[in-house]
């Protein structure tokens, strides 16, 4: 199983690192508290930089999900670590999973299956489904500013516990299901699945969590607090 860190980054041409878990110290030396409120091109090798912010404008501009990157970053003693680096755009904070880079069979599966689930997050004009939030819920009318992404939001799970408990949810989840991050926290992710949707949803998530790969699911939402 491999070491990962998350990093939460504003959507600036800096992509200033808003939040950094802890995990960061096995790959990279560095503690959460020296890397949060930096631009993240501090720890980038110069001749990556010019393609990397690219990329980073790209992904924002097009309301990327799931691209995946290969960089050197700068360690706490000054070497170049190779990392592989999955980040998806989440409404208005980019969400990125960082590793370091083995060629292997789990690197080559997330190669493969990234431009999947990019394609399935993908949305155009002519998709009934692009402006189908809108038109569901008036909470999703975020002000007079014209909507340049899709609602989204993300939720970090601990992979080590039998029932994936949410360790943390971005603000844009209030905006989906009207329930707050706060309120998340701690709740198992599998309450959140209408059982009819469950028994499929076990079998994708514990499978991604054994290989190190990109899931994709679609399920019935349920209310995890209905139980209280």
């Amino acid at each position: 199983m491999e070491t990962t860190f998350i990093t939460i980054h504003d959507l600036t041409h800096d992509a200033r690192i808003l939040y950094c878990s802890d995990s960061i110290v096995d790959i990279l030396g560095h503690t959460p508290d020296e890397v949060v409120n930096r631009s993240c091109w501090e720890f980038f090798h110069p001749d990556e930089i010019p393609l990397a912010r690219q990329l980073h404008s790209r992904g924002v501009k097009l309301d990327k999900a799931a691209v995946l990157a290969y960089c050197r970053i700068k360690n706490r003693q000054g070497q170049w670590i190779g990392c592989e680096c999955c980040f998806s755009v989440v409404y208005d904070v980019m969400v990125c999973c960082t590793s370091v880079y083995r060629r292997g069979a789990s690197s080559q599966k997330r190669a493969v299956e990234a431009p999947m689930v990019r394609r399935l997050f993908s949305s155009s004009p002519k998709d009934p489904r692009y402006h189908m939030l809108s038109h569901l819920s008036s909470k999703f009318t975020l002000g007079p500013a014209e909507q340049t992404h899709e609602p989204r939001a993300a939720l970090f799970l601990n992979r080590f516990t039998r029932t994936l408990t949410v360790m943390y949810a971005t603000n844009g989840i209030e905006q989906i299901i009207g329930i707050a991050g706060e309120a998340m926290k701690g709740r198992s992710f599998y309450y959140c699945i209408q059982e009819n949707c469950l028994e499929d949803a076990v079998r994708c998530l514990e499978t991604a969590k054994g290989n190190d790969s990109i899931a994709y699911l679609r399920f019935f939402f349920r209310d995890p607090r209905q139980d209280d």
